[in-house]
């Protein structure tokens, strides 16, 4: 296992296309695509809903090196600055085939872009999300996305999108960029998690300004 760059974009499902033949140009070994996420951000609320123009879609993928990284956030600002939307990195082990190393010129960018910053991922009852939106709201977070119908198992047991079963969860993510907020955001989310089930994960990340 090696360590690499995980990016997570976000965007409009109206500019999916463009973010994607960006990863294209930059040969990253493959992306994972969620469309139909809602959310919000700082240019309103994204919804999925039918009858709405647009919805967001979630895209993740893996920089095999420097360079690649580089050159995916040099494409991907002017996206970002123009349209709105997120970028999240985070450090993660992966495991990936010998022939995805492309060959990339170095620009040799200082990336002063970069700010450090708290992701919170929260898995919960979709019946509760307008709870868990509430204190997210409550402490000021800039934004989060929603994908909701997901499936699992926990110490409740499953949940399912299915019709058989009468519940499904919801993943919410979101960002803290400052210690105090992450504190009052776990303070006040651990006793719904506590009566209803569900999880709340932290993780050290990098998101672009823009």
């Amino acid at each position: 296992m090696e360590l690499f760059n995980r990016v997570e974009i976000i965007v409009s499902s109206l500019e999916q296309r463009e973010v994607i033949d960006i990863l294209n140009s930059v040969r990253v070994p493959g992306y994972t695509l969620i469309e139909n996420s809602s959310g919000k951000g700082d240019r309103g609320i994204c919804h999925n809903d039918l009858g709405r123009e647009f919805s967001n879609s979630y895209i993740s993928t893996i920089c095999t090196n420097q360079t690649q990284f580089e050159y995916l956030i040099r494409d991907i600002l002017p996206i970002l600055k123009t349209i709105g939307g997120i970028c999240l990195i985070t450090t993660s082990n992966s495991q990936i085939s010998d022939d995805f190393s492309p060959s990339l010129t170095s620009l040799n960018l200082s990336i002063p872009i970069m700010q450090e910053v708290q992701k919170v991922e929260i898995v919960i009852d979709t019946s509760h999300i307008e709870d868990a939106l509430n204190i997210l709201e409550s402490v000021f977070v800039s934004g989060y996305t929603i994908i909701k119908d997901t499936s699992g198992k926990g110490d409740r047991g499953l949940a399912s999108s299915d019709i058989d079963y009468g519940f499904s969860n919801s993943y919410i993510m979101t960002v803290c960029t400052n210690q105090k907020q992450l504190d009052n955001l776990v303070e006040k989310i651990t006793p719904l998690l506590k009566k209803i089930g569900g999880v709340c994960l932290v993780t050290d990340a990098k998101w672009v300004n823009h």
